[in-house]
């Protein structure tokens, strides 16, 4: 008959790795699902181990505890917080920073007006990971352009398999609640030739965070 821990090891359900008390010590189970074949990492080692058979030694298996879900009102919480901690850096003005400020921590996102309620949200990526694929020449054009509130739209260039643009706009003096040096600015995340994507929004100086689909 199969142990208990190694029906564990071989459901590929389960993670590949299992801990068990031997000899009154924590030890590390693992498979390979590619050879059927499992192993122990040996004492005082973090990989290196060696295969086992020896069922009968187990004293105890430690399963591992099944992650707590988090009620609605504590995943809102989290990723209204989320925003607004980097909201808080930016040194720029804009009035989307301020409607994050501003934000219901007990409501969605998408009931608080900062995203449209897509899988993206609270996704974040860095202009120095965009830098990385427009080059520097295009990266400083943009923190001049949010610098000096001025309007800057960049080509599109390869992004991770996408086609990637960057984009600066001063808000329109006429629009409600505006603020002298108010703007907007983001990153587009678009599939090739096509206009629609993954769109981010410029959140504080080096990061963007994600806020629709299209």
């Amino acid at each position: 008959m199969m142990h208990e821990a190694e029906q564990y090891l071989r459901n590929p359900q389960n993670p590949p790795s299992l801990h068990v008390i031997i000899g009154g010590k924590k030890r590390r189970l693992f498979i390979n699902r590619d050879q059927g074949e499992i192993g122990i990492v040996a004492p005082k080692k973090k990989v290196n181990g060696y295969l086992f058979s020896e069922w009968n030694t187990i004293e105890k298996i430690c399963y591992p505890r099944p992650p707590r879900q988090k009620s609605p009102e504590e995943l809102n919480r989290r990723l209204v917080g989320k925003y607004q901690q980097m909201a808080a850096r930016a040194t720029f003005s804009s009035p989307y920073q301020r409607k994050v400020m501003k934000a219901d921590s007990s409501k969605s996102l998408y009931k608080n007006g900062i995203t449209t309620g897509v899988t993206i949200e609270g996704q974040v990526i860095s202009l120095a990971a965009v830098e990385k694929w427009c080059g520097p020449y295009v990266a400083d054009q943009f923190r001049d352009a949010v610098r000096r509130c001025k309007s800057f739209h960049s080509s599109r260039f390869n992004f991770r398999g996408y086609d990637g643009s960057l984009w600066v706009e001063p808000c329109n003096k006429t629009e409600e609640g505006y603020q002298e040096g108010d703007l907007r600015a983001g990153f587009c995340k678009e599939y090739r030739n096509c206009g629609n994507g993954y769109y981010y929004i410029l959140i504080d100086d080096e990061h963007f965070i994600g806020y629709d689909i299209d």
